[in-house]
């Protein structure tokens, strides 16, 4: 061959094993990762279409945990992958105003919309009340006098003058129109009383008297009126007759609004300040508030006037009770180093009305605490026990061993109409009573002895007994004490059962409580010992208390329920299998229902798009025939069964109807329309014989969101 030949037969082939090597870099390509050119690698783009909570392969539910704490891990065996449904219920924070919290299928628990009060109308302040989950819409009220604006619908026309309003008094000879009536000065006007120290009102015995707010001014100051608060003042002089010192009581309440009370040496000398009360709420069942009481007890005055001025806001009547008594010194039994003997069934009076705060239980209260020494010469159950004499404020009873520096060292507290608290077989020792109050009162306290009790099989969380699934089982306190301190409840006494799981499962429990009782149910974890073991708690004063977990582990949990003032109790535990949430997004008619397994099953949805399209017995929509939007599911029992709905989380105010088939809607049953119109939203225990039910998801009083539905079903 010609050595050109060969020459360029070899340059060719050098050519041809260059333009197939990949390492040859072509001058006109990217580098790997950079855009452009056909010989670029973009990007797989996932589309719309990709499921988020599709994850990586699997065999095994044990190979899909992805450490995010909100979604329902599970082995899709129809794909061999992973699914990682969203379950928001662990996000829950229990506020109502801040929304419903969601569940990020990568992120985890994140913030939810808050709820959305305002009606787009300018005459209203709106805002979400936590203590109620409602939103209100309150007349625009500029000057704070209770009576909104004209403009708006109210009777006020100055509203930026507190004093001017159409539900006060017109005042003579101020060139007002005090009351709105657009006359001044007329016939029918008042003149304000006790405006100031030159004309007081003057007391001189024991009694009641109705002070009148009406035109009274702000023209004092005093150490415990409330920051930046504007109050009316009235001034009363307190005339101690005779020649011998005398103790005053006096107290003040306010059916709404602020109110104090407060002393002085000198009357408009703030400086001279002997002593000052804030009210604070009354006593009333389950401590409900029932307005507001402030309360002095001013000792061992000497015969002449003494100044004590009311604070008020509002042009309201305040009721204001003066007691003469006979003169005394401030007690000093202010800690346990101080603390006077109290001999076990002779009743006491404690006057909880100015002590110091020196020991932090863990019950609530408002005042200080006096504290009394108990001998317990040998072994024995300790009780005490405590009422108001006076109803103004509930008693705070609290029994402490030495040292009392310590929250450790509280053996045992409880607060309420009739507070008892109780340590079992302690002694021989020094036992320390504090007694305090959630208002100053007047409290009848007693302690008693008794022969040391067994400890009930469920008092503990040690070796508890076991909860048997969906059984409604019935808790007697008696003899109960507070063993479980898990922060639900402070102070109260509790009974402690095992749960036990075999199985990654869902778990309720639904606690019924005796009425006037305040009371409490937790799911914790083992060994239940602190707060940290508590998985989710509910308090409140209404049955049922429900609290609840999806996909816990398999293991052992304890069941715990506490009552505040040791009153009967029924616990059930419900569990069912693990499951994943269903999302339910249409179902808005009969035509599109969504199936509920016979098993049970939690469910989530939003009816703010959907229709109106059934009416409810228990609803109340008067603009609406069929009320608000709803959302059907059907459930089919292939025999007779104990059925528990509950929309518990939800996100508005929930209406749950259960309908009996075989045609949709259904008919009405008996008791099984529940309107979620306070705390908790709906909740439905029945037992339901074999058929097929409708169950409607709906709103009280046209109102729509988001929901949950928890449905458990077990043997009757």
């Amino acid at each position: 061959m010609p050595r050109a030949l060969l020459a360029a037969l070899t340059l060719l082939l050098a050519l041809v094993l260059a333009r197939c090597d990949s390492s040859v870099q072509s001058p006109f390509s990217q580098p790997p990762g950079q855009d452009g050119g056909a010989d670029s690698q973009p990007p797989v783009d996932a589309g719309p279409d990709v499921d988020p909570t599709v994850g990586g392969p699997c065999l095994d539910d044990g190979q899909c945990d992805d450490q995010v704490e909100c979604t329902f891990d599970a082995c899709d065996q129809g794909i061999a992958r992973c699914r990682h449904t969203p379950d928001p219920t662990p996000c829950q924070n229990a506020v109502y105003c801040d929304g419903n919290e969601v569940c990020d299928p990568k992120l985890g628990c994140r913030p939810g919309e808050p709820v959305a009060c305002s009606d787009q109308t300018t005459c209203t302040i709106d805002a979400c009340v936590e203590s109620t989950q409602t939103c209100v819409h309150v007349k625009r009220d500029a000057d704070g006098d209770g009576d909104p604006d004209w403009g708006c619908g109210g009777t006020d026309c100055n509203d930026v003058d507190p004093k001017v309003s159409g539900t006060t008094a017109e005042i003579c000879g101020n060139g007002v129109d005090d009351n709105c009536d657009t006359a001044i000065d007329e016939t029918a006007c008042v003149n304000p009383k006790y405006d100031g120290c030159v004309a007081p009102l003057e007391v001189t015995q024991s009694g009641q008297h109705n002070l009148s707010f009406a035109g009274l001014s702000s023209d004092f100051g005093a150490s415990c009126l409330p920051v930046g608060g504007s109050l009316r003042d009235a001034v009363v002089a307190v005339i101690v007759p005779g020649t011998q010192p005398q103790d005053v009581d006096i107290v003040a309440t306010a059916a709404s609004g602020e109110i104090a009370l407060a002393a002085f040496g000198q009357c408009g000398v703030p400086a001279s300040e002997e002593a000052c009360h804030a009210g604070v709420a009354a006593g009333g069942a389950n401590g409900q508030s029932s307005g507001k009481v402030a309360r002095l007890r001013l000792r061992a005055l000497a015969p002449g006037a003494h100044a004590v001025v009311v604070f008020a806001d509002f042009a309201q009547e305040v009721p204001l009770k003066i007691s003469y008594l006979p003169a005394s010194t401030k007690p000093t039994n202010e800690t346990c180093g101080t603390a006077t003997p109290i001999l076990p069934g002779v009743n006491q009076t404690v006057a909880v009305i100015d002590p110091t705060e020196d020991l932090a239980s863990q019950c609530s209260k408002n005042t200080g605490e006096l504290v009394f020494s108990i001998d317990v010469p040998s072994a024995k159950d300790v009780h005490a026990y405590a009422v108001s004499l006076d109803g103004i404020g509930q008693p705070s009873v609290a029994l402490w061993q030495s040292p009392c520096n310590t929250p450790i060292n509280e053996v045992a507290c409880s607060t309420g109409k009739v507070a008892h608290a109780f340590a079992r077989n302690v002694g021989p020792t020094t036992l320390y009573l504090a007694v305090a109050a959630t208002a100053p009162s007047d409290i009848d306290v007693l302690v008693s002895f008794a022969e040391p009790s067994a400890e009930p099989a469920d008092d503990t969380c040690v070796a508890p007994p076991v909860l048997a699934p969906f059984q409604k089982t019935p808790v007697n306190l008696g003899g109960h004490v507070d063993a479980a301190k898990l922060g639900c409840l402070p102070g109260g006494v509790d009974a402690a059962y095992e749960v036990t799981l075999d199985k990654k499962s869902d778990v309720h429990l639904v606690a019924r409580i005796s009425d006037e009782d305040n009371a409490a149910v937790v799911l914790a974890k083992s060994p239940c010992a602190t707060s940290a073991d508590a998985l989710e708690c509910s308090t409140g004063s209404r049955s049922p208390l429900r609290v609840g977990r999806h996909a816990l582990p398999a293991g052992s949990y304890r069941a715990v329920v506490e009552s505040a003032s040791g009153s009967p109790t029924e616990l059930s535990a419900l569990v069912r299998p693990a499951t994943a949430p269903v999302f339910v997004a249409f179902a808005d008619s009969c035509t599109e229902t969504v199936s509920i397994p016979e098993t049970g099953g939690f469910f989530q949805g939003n009816t703010a798009n959907a229709a109106a399209d059934y009416s409810a017995g228990c609803d109340f929509a008067p603009g609406a025939s069929a009320g608000a939007p709803d959302q059907m599911l059907k459930l089919t029992l292939s025999s007779k069964r104990r059925v528990v709905f509950d929309m518990k989380g939800s996100g508005y105010s929930t209406l749950l109807n259960v309908r009996k088939g075989p045609n949709c809607p259904g008919t009405e049953i008996v008791d099984a329309c529940a309107a979620g119109y306070v705390v908790d939203k709906s909740f439905l225990d029945l037992v339901l014989d074999a058929g097929t039910y409708f169950v409607q998801v709906d709103g009280y009083n046209e109102a729509s969101g988001p929901w949950f539905l928890d449905v458990f079903v077990g043997p009757p």
